[in-house]
């Protein structure tokens, strides 16, 4: 009777061992659990920070190209007399008006982000945001080749009464035609980078800000919960 006692006992012990084994596994397992939960949280917190910083950028950039368009149009009526300075305050009004569909695009684009759906669902939505930033960026970023000269003008006669075209035409034509130039120099050059990274960190850096600082920071902070949730 003993010896059966004795066996009794322990295999009581072993299933109150295994038992609390158990229990200690699974508040190990709830604690890992609530810690990768809190982990996911704040790195999604901080993506969606970096994004709504994006969007308010892009409405401040509207409002600024809002009181740009009425400059412009303010200058081409009050000049649209002569033909040159017509044409100027028209491009700049013309411009503004793409400028602003653009951010107010971009700012669209950065509210229809939420996160409250799958982190793939996410990244596909931010992928999708920085391909038109990117795409805006070179296409708005592209004339300012010739577009400074043009804002130049009108600002010359705007301010100081100077109609630098009438003053020196030939100057005037020599730096749009190299603006010219510098723009198709500037388009051939983002096709070869498309297909040919360049190997130098700031310019590749450089053609990487032109999706945003934020947004690549907002990216980057979901591909780190993507991998961490995939470990």
């Amino acid at each position: 009777m003993e010896l059966d006692e004795l066996r009794a006992a322990w295999r009581q012990l072993d299933r109150e061992l295994n038992a609390a084994w158990t229990q200690v596994d699974l508040r190990a397992d709830g604690l890992e659990a609530l810690a990768l939960e809190e982990r996911r949280a704040r790195r999604i917190d901080r993506s969606r920070m970096s994004l709504r910083r994006f969007g308010v950028w892009q409405l401040v950039e509207a409002l600024v190209w809002i009181a740009m368009v009425v400059v412009a149009a303010t200058f081409w009526v009050d000049h649209r007399d002569t033909p040159h300075l017509l044409a100027a305050g028209l491009v700049l009004h013309a411009y503004g008006i793409a400028a602003i569909w653009a951010s107010v695009t971009r700012a669209l684009l950065a509210g229809g982000v939420y996160y409250t759906g799958p982190v793939l669902d996410i990244q596909r939505r931010l992928a999708r945001l920085q391909r038109f930033t990117t795409v805006s960026t070179i296409a708005l970023g592209l004339p300012w080749w010739c577009l400074w000269l043009v804002a130049t003008l009108v600002g010359a006669k705007l301010w100081l009464g100077v109609d630098l075209y009438a003053a020196a035409p030939g100057w005037v034509a020599a730096t749009l035609g190299f603006g010219v130039v510098a723009m198709a120099a500037s388009v051939w050059l983002a096709m070869r980078w498309s297909r040919h990274p360049p190997a130098s960190p700031w310019l590749r850096g450089m053609i990487d800000d032109l999706s945003g600082c934020n947004l690549q920071r907002a990216q980057r902070q979901l591909g780190e919960i993507e991998r961490f949730e995939r470990a």
